[in-house]
């Protein structure tokens, strides 16, 4: 009777430079043996996938583990190169997929180069050595124990995190298990907050130091920006096996670690049972120093940091959300400070992060209430100084904490989301003003009203629509009223944004480019913009009359815009001397303290009253 046959599955890569090494590989792993006639034996399931380079196959490992479908192992003929070069290769290929299991290939004449490797890995559980020339069984053996090792350690891995999760004990993170996040093969969020809580409830039992690390890269939307985001989540797979490394090796500080992913490039790590409160400091130095050093993928070498953020449970925590929210503060101070660094949160963040959300919570109030009011900033055309419009400005004044600074509300509101209806309520209450003017005043009803639109209201979708209803329930003639974008709206997703002003610029109201060059400012882009007005940032018009680079620099600017044949707007206009040369360039119009500051309901009607000239010629 012949015994049932035996499959073992799995994915491998092969990596080999050598054309013919690499076929020899695929064809053995694909059947061990095909002069053996024998049908018990074992034949080969594995899916095998083969590059020549080592920087396809860390991008291979990374597609491959972002579709959860991992390659269990890597088989590597090192036929070219020495034995440096083949650790360097088991050094990415393991920060690339700390999981894998690697199997090298050398030639048995070759016993230096073999015995380096082996030296070098000595005990590490995940490499084997298979000499050549290349026996058909020994490949498939090799093959079938590493895919067997992976998959019981995956098995182990999560049954052991399956019981941390429900008894709470202490655990070092391991490699593989469940509730991983899909790119690193990290712990996910919710699992590193699940550890957190544990922690915090076995100190409460039993008292004991901890902390948690809060780890943010140092500018890596630059990474994305300019190398693509298949370089940028590499980078991460790679950052995330260094992290694991650094915490596994040197003095060790704590009993416990664990590292997980928070998501994008936020990372974070538990400490448990340390001895001192000091040495998580000493931890977050030695993960930022790991972070620093180069890396190479797809044969560029990138230099990235990163800020650290510390909280421990000297606090006395009860929600690991609370311990998180202040090591994430304290990684935003890090940042501030020029990254690359780290900072323990401390009792003046405290304070800060507190007023914060006190803050949050008076906004949403605020919103909700109708309490947040709007100033008017009048609008003049540079040829005969006459009020022609207004920019709405939007101010809040809090019983408790007092004026808030326009760009603070402004800040709170995008982080926290309050950003949209805020948005549509300073709509509305401009709209509202601008047809009470009209209707009151003949004078007023040439007058127009500019309203700022933030990047995070451009990316969303109803948008439009939200626009459209408020001009239908305040009846405000939409070719009177104006949409202030800046140009940071156009930098992530610029085909989307320009799709939203498409649809917004359809209604019938002006488009302006506010602050123009300050920030991206790109002639590529306004070929593109769907945009009506320019409006030059006051950082050219402080200087432009006594500089004579900062005025050709705003004549050209003013050149450009005609070309495009956009209107022109210059902001800052607070001297004659600025408003005379505002005229001299023939911009259209004008704003600034010489004209007028941002001022309440009731005194801006005064000016609307009857035409008025606010700069006579």
């Amino acid at each position: 009777m012949l015994r049932r046959q035996a499959v073992h599955e799995g994915r491998i890569l092969v990596l080999a430079g050598n054309a013919a090494a690499q076929a020899e590989l695929c064809r053995l792993l694909g059947a061990p043996d095909p002069n053996t006639a024998d049908a018990n034996r074992v034949r080969a399931n594995f899916e095998v996938d083969a590059v020549t380079a080592l920087d396809a196959a860390l991008a291979r490992i990374a597609d491959a583990r972002r579709r959860g479908e991992p390659y269990r192992a890597v088989f590597i003929d090192l036929v070219d190169g020495s034995s440096g070069a083949g650790a360097m290769a088991l050094d990415a290929l393991w920060h690339a997929d700390p999981a894998l299991h690697l199997a090298v290939c050398v030639e048995n004449h070759d016993p230096d180069r073999g015995g380096a490797l082996a030296g070098r890995f000595a005990g590490h559980h995940a490499l084997l050595v298979v000499e050549k020339p290349l026996a058909p069984l020994a490949v498939f053996q090799a093959a079938t124990v590493l895919c067997d090792k992976w998959r019981m350690e995956r098995s182990a891995a999560q049954a052991n995190d399956r019981s941390v999760a429900l008894a709470g004990t202490p655990q070092v993170e391991s490699d593989p298990g469940s509730d991983l996040d899909a790119l690193t093969g990290l712990p996910s969020r919710s699992l590193g907050l699940q550890r957190v809580r544990d922690c915090i409830q076995r100190a409460q039992r039993n008292a004991q130091t901890f902390a948690v690390l809060v780890l943010d890269l140092d500018r890596f939307k630059l990474v994305n920006g300019t190398l693509g985001h298949e370089v940028g989540d590499q980078l991460l797979v790679t950052m995330a096996a260094r992290l694991r490394q650094s915490l596994r090796g040197g003095d060790v500080v704590c009993s416990a670690s664990t590292l997980s992913r928070l998501g994008g490039d936020k990372f974070m790590v538990l400490l448990e049972n340390l001895g001192d409160s000091r040495d998580a400091a000493r931890v977050a130095q030695r993960l930022v120093d790991a972070v620093a050093e180069p890396y190479t993928l797809q044969a560029q070498q990138i230099v990235v940091t990163t800020s650290v953020g510390i909280a421990t449970s000297g606090r006395e925590y009860v929600r690991a959300e609370d311990m998180v929210r202040d090591a994430d503060a304290a990684m935003a101070n890090a940042k501030s400070a020029g990254g690359a660094g780290y900072v323990i949160f401390d009792a003046a963040m405290h304070q800060a992060v507190t007023n914060r959300l006190g803050l949050e919570t008076a906004l949403r109030d605020a919103i909700r209430d109708d309490q947040l009011t709007l100033h008017y900033q009048p609008i003049v055309r540079v040829n005969d100084g006459r009020l022609v419009g207004f920019e709405a400005l939007v101010r809040w004044t809090d019983a408790h904490y007092g004026t808030v600074p326009a760009c603070q509300l402004i800040e709170i509101a995008e982080e926290t989301g309050l950003i949209h209806p805020l948005g549509v309520n300073i709509l509305r209450m401009a709209c509202r003003q601008l047809v009470t003017w009209q209707q009151r005043h003949r004078a007023a009803r040439d007058l127009s009203m500019s309203v700022n639109v933030s990047r995070k209201q451009l990316l969303d979708p109803e948008l439009p629509g939200k626009v459209a209803a408020v001009i239908r329930a305040t009846g405000v003639n939409p070719h009177s009223l104006g949409l202030e974008i800046t140009e940071s709206a156009f930098l992530h997703d610029t085909d989307a944004a320009i799709a939203r002003l498409e649809e917004l610029r359809a209604l019938g109201l002006k488009l302006e480019l506010d602050d123009f060059g300050t920030g991206y400012s790109s002639l590529g882009c306004l070929y593109k913009m769907p945009i009506d007005v320019l409006k030059i940032d006051r950082a050219f018009v402080t200087q432009a009359c006594t500089r004579t680079d900062h005025a050709r620099v705003l004549e050209a600017i003013v050149s450009i815009a005609r070309a495009f044949q956009l209107q022109v707007t210059v902001e800052g206009i607070e001297t004659p001397e600025q408003m005379a040369m505002a005229r001299a360039l023939k911009i259209d119009r004008a704003q600034g303290y010489l004209l007028g500051r941002p001022v309440p309901p009731e005194q801006a009607e005064a000016l609307v009253r009857s035409p008025a000239v606010l700069a006579p010629v």
